[in-house]
């Protein structure tokens, strides 16, 4: 599971609320650029919408709920990448 883009995702969130925006931009940008499947794609445009919801609409008494409920979405695209690879390098060996 690629848990880079998870952190950056919640370092976005925390630039936020800090109101250091550009640098959230700038992280969203990085995370545009170095998604090379479709499932890390969608965790980034997530993770933008994640950072619109904190950051300009006023969720009140809801905003740990979707916080939560969209890191765990973004984590369940991170894991649905992974599902189809080895747990083990693979290949190789002296047999």
């Amino acid at each position: 599971m690629d848990f880079t883009f998870l952190f950056i995702i919640i370092i976005m969130l925390l630039a936020v609320k800090n109101d250091l925006n550009m640098v959230a931009v700038g992280l969203f940008a990085l995370l545009l650029f170095t998604s090379n499947n479709k499932f890390l794609l969608a965790a980034s445009f997530i993770g933008f919408g994640l950072l619109v919801a904190v950051g300009w609409m006023n969720l009140g008494n809801y905003f740990s709920w979707v916080v939560l409920g969209s890191l765990f979405i973004v984590m369940l695209l991170l894991a649905v990448k992974d599902v189809g690879k080895p747990a083990y390098g693979g290949g190789g060996g002296m047999g």
